[in-house]
């Protein structure tokens, strides 16, 4: 079956050679069902996988921005012009790589007062334009197929050119007339919805299916940025207000302690994940997630776009094509706003435009998505990533205010909806612009990455920094610099579109323009009637094609990115103990041991009362919890209980906690049926499978001087613990590994990318020697650290109530946390994945044997017999 087309904007050939499933026998149906069964699963899981890198994407741009992103947002100079507000928003979008996130973030900073409504609705207008750099990013993935480029990169752009469009023209009407302001305060009013109305939980769908993952990979203090803001307002009023130099002194200290906090959380609490006491700066830390979110998305899409690419051929991607692509020809254009109402409830649902635009736009490049297609679902999702923001009003502490700028942002789409989607030769102009940068992508690979930095990065911040200078230098630079992109812009879309109304002078060609800029384009017509002539051929078999590569290389790509993240981090293993507990937990890497414990001084634990000594102490701290019980003789079944036991508990200092829950049980009388319960809770809460010794005295460690370390301080491992040698050597044999294995990787994907048109052979069998090499050293390193697990040792710790340090004896096993950590574990999941990997490539090894040279007749013959 084949569907052909000459329109390059369109479908490209697609042919298959499958038997129609009438002419299948039994055994080939069920083959068939469950190959395609296992393909859309895996699909789902890359899709999965897909979301949590663009999450973790996110997370690394929050890092590296840092707590002091929130001192901006009272600053007068940005917020006192529309243009600035707008820039700010554009960058503060990119940063979080949802426009849900950021407009929700705004929003709630505008109901807590922290930004004015007005200068608030210029951001969220600059978030509609930042959220496109996601799926813009994503469409460099399908930089390899010319025509792919073309359409993903203009599917994408799409997004971007709407966008542009809209905030070019509602920005100036809202700032002389304030019209989506009104009408925000007028519906709010008009609800009459006050400062009384009851808040809401926020629901996020997206959150909840990928929380599981992403939060044992990092854990972000978000409202971090929002307490620094809030700092820095006060103390702004301290100086207005002429406040007394201590009162101001009180405000500053405040904001300068919230500057220095990590925007990786660490509190004692807190759940294990990967980046917990890691040694790393928050921007060495950020750097690294975002390298790897990177990688991991670019990988996840490829995959995901080739494994589309087998599932929908032949009569499934028509049908596809079809139900995409939707059209009702006796009602022309119902079809886009039925696909506008799938894109704004995929949208809701998942509560990121960033995620419906980015999942679609693959599907744009493939050919299975035309691009006026692509175009309401677009604004589906501009328009279903307001409600995220209407969420967030009902949950923030000022409603009115916070809904006044959500029905702002959904009048802000609806109005650009209005504006460039009913009229077709007005959405022609979108639609026109998206054509012309996916024809430019095509002609120039490195226009699109230029484009990324130049709109989302160095332009708002070009306007930004002539904000924070003058406005002077806005209205006399930047501004003019503005008209002068547009008047370019608006001068090649005549010339492609119009040039009879252009002046001669403008219609003549330069010598370095690229066909698709070009008013005599015959090359670039020339061009892609060949591409449509070859792409018949596409899916045709070729001798020296490697099937199993995107799975070689994808499986490599990601055991690898799991070493990258682990093996810098302190989690080979952890000493962490339970909530009540309060002692610090600590993170141990394969050189140092990380935490909390080692901001301060730390002296050696008292030695234990015993005797009547004892018995008087906990006589003394015991006392309250006496008296609450002779108050109330169920007390120990009342909510809240646990608490004074907790209480009881660390005020006994002096004793171990066998004395107390001994005398906890015995001489606490008539507190109810849960006392013992409640007794033995504590002190099971507290236990561990060592034995303490409390010889020693004096001081066991000074503190690192504070401009040793940004966060977490760390000691050499050996002054933490003793004899665990061995998990030093792990983590070399790890470093190790992971350098043969990235070799070993890239050697691989360059003979993926070449073995049809250059003899690599030997490339692959470096590429073999490498991983193997590898995979000898990441087996040394996983038996390395498991033999460390029965080794006697002893380790310095806290005592029971944080008293002091005590010598915790026993095995290395039994005293960190569940026999090890998330880099151990990475590394045995690696070296599993690795195994695999390292099969697939001794079968193409064997293969390559028998396979034609490439360019000689013999492989000629044999491709031509092929297409046969």
């Amino acid at each position: 079956m084949t569907e052909t087309t000459e329109d390059k904007w369109d479908t490209k050939v697609m042919e298959s050679s499958e038997k129609a499933w009438s002419e299948r026998t039994g055994c080939e149906k069920v083959l068939f069902t469950v190959t395609q069964f296992v393909k859309v699963l895996s699909a789902f899981l890359l899709l999965y996988i897909f979301i949590i890198s663009l999450g973790l994407m996110g997370n690394a741009f929050k890092i590296i921005g840092g707590p002091t992103a929130g001192t901006a947002f009272r600053n007068s100079a940005i917020f006192g012009n529309p243009i600035a507000g707008c820039a700010l928003g554009i960058m503060a979008t990119v940063l979080v790589q949802s426009s849900s996130t950021s407009t929700s973030i705004i929003i709630s900073m505008t109901a807590s007062l922290l930004i004015k409504p007005e200068n608030a609705i210029y951001m969220i207008m600059g978030a509609n334009i930042g959220t496109s750099v996601t799926n813009t990013i994503v469409s460099m993935g399908q930089m390899g197929d010319r025509d792919e480029y073309r359409r993903a990169f203009g599917g994408a752009t799409v997004h971007d050119c709407f966008n542009l469009l809209t905030v070019s023209i509602l920005l100036p009407l809202e700032y002389i007339t304030h019209m989506l302001y009104h009408i925000g305060t007028g519906l709010v009013d008009a609800a009459g919805i006050s400062d009384d109305t009851e808040k809401t939980g926020k629901i996020d769908f997206l959150k909840v299916i990928t929380k599981p993952i992403s939060s044992r990979l990092i854990s972000v203090d978000k409202k971090l940025v929002t307490k620094v803001a809030e700092a820095s307002v006060k103390v702004e009023d301290a100086k207005a207000q002429g406040l007394a130099k201590d009162k101001l002194d009180e405000f500053e200290g405040k904001l300068d302690d919230l500057l220095k906090k990590s925007m990786i959380k660490n509190s004692r609490t807190q759940d294990n994940f990967l980046f917990l006491d890691t040694p790393m700066t928050d921007q060495g830390a950020g750097w690294l997630l975002l390298v790897v979110s990177l990688v991991m998305l670019s990988t996840t899409l490829v995959l995901f776009v080739k494994l589309l690419q087998t599932i929908i051929r032949g009569r499934v991607a028509i049908w596809m094509k079809t139900l995409l692509n939707l059209e009702f020809k006796s009602v022309p254009y119902v079809g886009d706003y039925i696909l506008l109402l799938f894109g704004a409830g995929v949208t809701i649902l998942f509560q990121s435009s960033s995620i419906t635009t980015s999942t679609l736009t693959p599907l744009v490049g493939i050919g299975l998505i035309k691009l006026d297609k692509m175009f309401p679902f677009t604004v589906g999702a501009n328009i279903g990533t307001t409600v995220t923001g209407i969420l967030a009003a009902l949950a923030s502490s000022n409603i009115p205010t916070g809904l006044a700028v959500a029905f702002a942002h959904l009048f802000f789409n609806l109005f650009g909806t209005l504006i460039w989607f009913p009229i077709p030769c007005i959405r022609a102009i979108p639609l026109g612009m998206a054509k012309g940068l996916g024809s430019l992508a095509a002609d120039l690979r490195w226009f699109p990455p230029i484009y990324i930095f130049f709109v989302f990065g160095a332009l708002p911040g070009l306007l930004l920094a002539l904000s924070l200078a003058h406005w002077a230098a806005l209205v006399f630079i930047g501004l003019p610099l503005v008209f002068i992109m547009i008047a370019i812009c608006c001068v090649f879309g005549l010339r492609a579109h119009r040039p009879a109304i252009l002046p001669t002078a403008f219609k003549k060609d330069l010598s370095f323009f690229p066909p698709s800029m070009r008013m005599s384009n015959e090359t670039e017509n020339a061009s892609a009637t060949s591409e449509a002539a070859s792409a018949s051929n596409a899916d045709l078999s070729n001798p020296r094609r490697w099937w199993s590569a995107p799975a070689t290389w994808g499986l490599g790509w990601f055991a690898l990115l799991a070493l990258w993240a682990a093996l810098p981090n302190a989690q080979w293993a952890v000493i962490k103990f339970h909530k009540i507990d309060k002692r610090e937990h600590v993170g141990i890497g394969g050189w140092s041991a990380c935490g909390a414990l080692f901001k301060k001084d730390a002296a050696w634990a008292p030695i234990p009362l015993s005797g009547s000594n004892a018995t008087i102490h906990l006589q003394s701290c015991t006392a309250d919890l006496k008296m609450k019980c002779a108050n109330k003789s169920t007390f120990s079944t009342i909510p809240g209980a646990n608490k004074e036991y907790e209480k009881s508990y660390y005020a006994c200092t002096r004793v171990d906690k066998k004395s107390w829950e001994s005398f906890c049980l015995n001489s606490v009388q008539g507190c109810g049926t849960k006392h013992k319960e409640q007794c033995g809770n504590i002190t099971k809460a507290m236990a561990r499978q060592w034995t303490t010794d409390y010889s020693a005295s004096g001081t066991k460690w000074k503190a690192p001087s504070a401009d040793d370390y940004v966060h977490n301080p760390c000691i050499p491992l050996d002054s933490l613990c003793t004899d665990v040698g061995k998990v030093t050597s792990a983590g070399t044999l790890g470093m190790a590994g992971t350098v043969f294995f990235s070799l070993g990787l890239v050697l691989i994907i360059g003979y993926a990318f070449f073995t049809e048109s250059r003899d690599l052979s030997k490339v692959l069998m470096a590429a073999a020697a490498l991983l193997m090499l590898s995979w000898m050293m990441l087996l040394a390193s996983w038996a390395c650290f498991a033999s460390v697990l029965g080794q006697s040792t002893t380790c310095y710790l806290q005592g029971d109530h944080n008293e002091g340090i005590i010598a915790a004896k026993g095995a290395f096993g039994d005293i960190i946390n569940h026999n090890g950590s998330y880099t151990y574990y990475y590394v045995i999941g690696a070296w599993v994945v690795l195994t695999a990997v390292i099969g697939l490539v001794v079968q193409r090894v064997v293969a390559e044997r028998s396979l034609p040279p490439p360019g000689t007749p013999e492989q000629e013959k044999q491709a031509t017999s092929d297409i046969a």
